[in-house]
């Protein structure tokens, strides 16, 4: 039995556990730790049970929550600043085309009404009829309305000398005779045109794939598993999924007896063990007591060598009287 717990204890020590929660403290004798919980695990064997606790399975709930959410922050922070570096992007460039936008408009994009000198309106300039005593000294006059005929003449020539210039710009320009070049270089894409058609053409035709019709029956069409068979008579499983043969008796039996005998060893394993766990749970406490008692012998010794050697005292006293007294 005890060559038994031996190796028992070997195979625990040798056999440690590795989960991604699993840890283990540092120390002449480490110990495992569930680092999602925080707790000590006193066996490996408790380890499955631990992980299929509630408390365990909480925790790690909320810790998959914790780190959903802090990828979900930093998935919007980072589509944030994306947008706030394509916004200060998009001003800036439209800032530089602002500033390379002319600012003065051309003469002939103003109004009409604008272009047009306001016209003042003239005193008379001329002298009553009077005013000379000799008619042939008097000077001409001047009509105002007069020069404002000659004002909307040199007008109404300045709007047609715009508007004549105006349609000379707004006519096409005709294309000059094309040159040696010109006709070379539309060759040069009718030759390429006409290759890429071409390609397209071979391409196509080579991945075209030609096969000869199959019947299905109904069977295969709706999704049963069936077989079909081909142009030679042979039976064509392609599509239908042949299905597992059935277990026989015996090898039922021999299933549940095997079902059976890993059930009972691992009943017996788990009894071993909570043995050797008492085990040394009663070897803890045993030489728990021991070193209690050699404590409380160790304790009345040095009383009664204390005791001892009051009453020598006394002894030698009393022996140095009877000398006196004598």
């Amino acid at each position: 039995m005890a060559d038994v717990r031996s190796l028992l204890k070997a195979k625990r020590a040798e056999a440690r556990i590795s989960h991604p929660y699993a840890s283990y403290t540092s120390g002449p004798t480490p110990q495992l730790k569930c680092t999602i919980c925080q707790s000590i695990i006193k066996h490996a064997s408790a380890w499955e049970g631990h992980l299929g606790s509630k408390a365990h399975r909480l925790n790690v709930a909320r810790i998959r929550q914790e780190e959903e959410e802090r990828a979900r922050r930093e998935h919007e922070e980072l589509v944030r600043a994306q947008r706030e570096q394509m916004e200060r992007e998009q001003a800036e460039r439209e800032e530089q085309e602002r500033e390379h936008v002319p600012t003065k408009r051309k003469a002939s994009d103003a109004p009409p009404d604008a272009q047009k000198k306001p016209k003042l309106k003239s005193a008379p300039t001329s002298f009553p009829a009077d005013f000379f005593s000799d008619p042939n000294r008097q000077l001409p006059s001047l009509d105002p309305s007069s020069d404002s005929e000659d004002d909307d003449d040199n007008d109404n020539a300045q709007t047609t000398n715009d508007a004549n210039a105006m349609a000379v710009d707004s006519t096409p320009s005709q294309p000059g005779p094309k040159t040696a070049i010109d006709e070379e270089y539309e060759a040069f894409q009718r030759a390429m045109l006409a290759e890429q058609q071409k390609d397209a053409a071979e391409t196509f035709a080579q991945a075209t794939i030609a096969a000869e019709a199959e019947i299905y029956t109904e069977e295969q069409i709706s999704g049963f598993p069936g077989a079909r068979s081909g142009a030679d008579g042979s039976a064509d499983a392609v599509g239908a999924a042949e299905p597992e043969p059935p277990m026989t008796e015996e090898e039922l039996a021999e299933a549940k007896r095997k079902a059976k005998e890993l059930e009972e060893r691992e009943l017996i394993m788990d009894r071993l063990l909570e043995e050797e766990r008492l085990q040394e749970e009663a070897d803890m406490r045993v030489a728990a007591m021991k070193s209690r008692i050699e404590a409380l012998k160790k304790k009345r010794e040095a009383r009664k060598a204390e005791k001892g050697k009051g009453k020598e005292g006394k002894a030698k006293q009393k022996e140095d009287d009877d000398k006196m007294q004598t």
